[in-house]
């Protein structure tokens, strides 16, 4: 997507061709991934956005297909079962509790019974799960502490972190647990557990803890030689202008939005009419991993620079640009193999310098 990126930032429309079916392809457009009610300045913009790239999270679309995420809104019970659920590709183990409450039909079935399967809740004494009642702050963090508890290391015994968590209190050690891996952080000096948690805590909370789970680390080289033969052969194909080539290794490599960008935008972009090419230098290309957890990868890509040349009767391009850019890859639970779900290309200035 490196080549089809720098025209999309660049605002260059190059070739007029109808937009393609990404409803057809994949279930979504590049609508479903672009918050309306939420940017950069938001203080948990970074996760947010993140869960949106790779499917964890979908949003609210209204019918001119603008998609909002509702980050101050409260969450369900059940929402939150689903985050959590697709968050840490959870399956089901065992014998899941039957609610009263949740019905096969429901939406959130299989989500509450994988979760229920796997101890991460138990419902309430009059055995109901309650899955419209919006969760709160220390109900959500024993979720957390009891489907992280194998792959992310707890203290086994625990200190007060908040004033306002007290040692007779039930959830005490789940917090207290959580805070010592900063999963959770409060308000200051207070938890205040009690009060309902938000959609955008909801997130924050759990993208934290997928940080924190470094028992099962990959092979990073390995992951960065996979990364660096999907950038090869990606340049090799955009330079002979093989779409078809191209549009397969997007399907066998991507996910997220980095797939549905492909399908959607790359008819726009990439069919090469006469008169346009691209040529890209990849011998310096260099990679390095900013993050690193068991599902997750942030990696680096700098080194490579690109020359973009287009000639019409009517306009005429040639500029050079540097296509440094990070991507973010997640381990695909049903393949096992490494999928990347975005990439960021960093904007070149000097290419536009006089």
């Amino acid at each position: 997507m490196k080549a089809l990126k720098m025209l999309i930032c660049l605002g260059l429309a190059l070739i007029a061709m109808p937009l393609q079916s990404a409803l057809a392809a994949g279930g979504k457009t590049i609508d479903h991934y672009i918050p309306m009610d939420i940017d950069g300045d938001h203080w948990a913009w970074d996760e947010i956005n993140d869960f949106v790239n790779a499917d964890i999270i979908e949003g609210y679309m209204d019918e001119d297909m603008n998609m909002y995420v509702k980050p101050g809104d409260n969450v369900t019970r059940a929402q939150f079962t689903k985050i959590l659920v697709k968050a840490l590709s959870l399956e089901n183990s065992g014998t899941p509790k039957t609610f009263k409450d949740v019905k096969p039909s429901a939406w959130y079935y299989d989500y509450v019974n994988t979760a229920s399967s796997l101890g991460i809740i138990n419902g309430k004494q009059n055995g109901t799960f309650a899955p419209d009642a919006y969760i709160t702050r220390d109900q959500m963090t024993k979720m957390i502490v009891l489907a992280f508890e194998k792959t992310v290391k707890f203290p086994s015994v625990t200190t007060q972190k908040f004033p306002d968590v007290n040692k007779d209190y039930w959830a005490y050690d789940y917090i207290n647990k959580a805070a010592a891996k900063e999963i959770v952080q409060g308000y200051g000096t207070s938890f205040k557990p009690l009060n309902l948690a938000t959609r955008a805590q909801a997130i924050v909370m759990v993208r934290r803890g997928l940080a924190q789970e470094q028992a099962n680390l990959p092979d990073a080289e390995g992951v960065k030689s996979f990364l660096k033969g999907h950038i090869l052969k990606e340049n090799s194909l955009v330079e002979a202008n093989a779409y078809d080539k191209l549009m397969a290794l997007y399907e066998e490599n991507g996910t997220g939005y980095y797939l549905t960008e492909a399908r959607e935008l790359g008819g726009i972009y990439f069919p090469a009419e006469d008169g346009y090419t691209v040529e890209i230098n990849d011998t310096n290309l260099s990679l390095n991993i900013l993050s690193i957890s068991d599902r997750f990868l942030t990696i680096e890509a700098t080194g490579m620079i690109g020359r973009f040349i287009y000639k019409s009767d009517d306009f005429n391009m040639d500029f050079t640009s540097k296509m440094d850019g990070a991507y973010n890859l997640k381990l695909d639970s049903e393949s096992g193999k490494w999928k990347i779900y975005n990439y960021l290309p960093y904007f070149d200035e000097e290419a536009f310098e006089e």
